[in-house]
């Protein structure tokens, strides 16, 4: 039986050592969607973002590390580098830059990509794309999500490749990655208000329909949890609870 170096290298056509692998990033500027944060200016310029202040690391899916409970091997960090003039494939206010990975080829094909922002304001990530992955071809990471400054999160973003499993068919050392992203969307881990860059995707009862504080005439029952009243849902918000009903927000 081939052992675990030999199948990877014919995973990736033979290929040793470290290997440099290419990419483009599209992304968008906060103020570019975002007409009334005149804040967002900061980042207007788009030299703002070159340097080491966006890094990523690509991720393993075909080889865990026995030191960090076999989840996915994670790369070298590599920075958005230069700027490449508006396309005709970009759409408005979108932006594109070249991005080299020094990726070990005994760590197999990449599956997920972590991403930090290390600048004061978010942006918007729409995709990442190898296009000539050795022996595997073009790797697509469909994002589409506003990365907010790293210090917002006490976790890593991390973004999946454009394929589609059932849980049982997930590569393995993806699945501890993928566990992690659906506890933070739940946000059972959050307490306290939540915050935009909390990205919960959780819901609650209707208990915010009135204000009993203000008046008694103003409040209003929860909807929702109750035979009475089973549904509907809202989105999550972690709001204090009312003075006078703490079943309330």
């Amino acid at each position: 039986m081939q052992n675990l170096g030999n199948i990877v290298d014919s995973i990736i056509g033979g290929v040793k050592g470290t290997v440099p692998v290419k990419g483009t990033v599209v992304l968008m500027r906060k103020n570019v969607l975002d007409f009334n944060d005149f804040g967002a200016s900061v980042i207007d310029n788009i030299s703002e973002l070159l340097g080491q202040k966006v890094s990523l690391q690509l991720v393993s899916a075909t080889v865990g590390d026995p030191n960090n409970g076999d989840r996915g091997v994670v790369g070298q960090a590599a920075y958005l580098e230069n700027y490449i003039s508006l396309l005709p494939s970009l759409a408005a206010g979108e932006s594109k830059y070249n991005v080299t990975f020094q990726w070990d080829a005994k760590t197999g094909i990449p599956g997920a990509v972590i991403v930090k922002n290390h600048h004061t304001s978010q942006f918007y990530l729409k995709t990442l794309t190898i296009d000539d992955f050795p022996g595997k071809g073009r790797i697509v990471f469909v994002c589409n999500s506003w990365v907010y400054p790293a210090d917002k999160y006490n976790y890593d973003r991390v973004f999946f490749a454009n394929n589609t499993y059932f849980r049982a068919n997930t590569p393995a050392p993806l699945l501890p990655y993928r566990d992690d992203e659906l506890y933070h969307l739940k946000g059972d881990n959050v307490t306290g208000q939540l915050q935009e860059w909390d990205r919960v995707y959780n819901y609650a009862y209707y208990n915010d329909l009135g204000n009993p504080d203000w008046s008694p005439a103003l409040a209003r029952p929860v909807l929702g949890g109750s035979a009475e009243y089973p549904y509907p849902r809202r989105g999550k918000t972690g709001r204090p609870p009312t003075k006078t009903d703490p079943n309330s927000e």
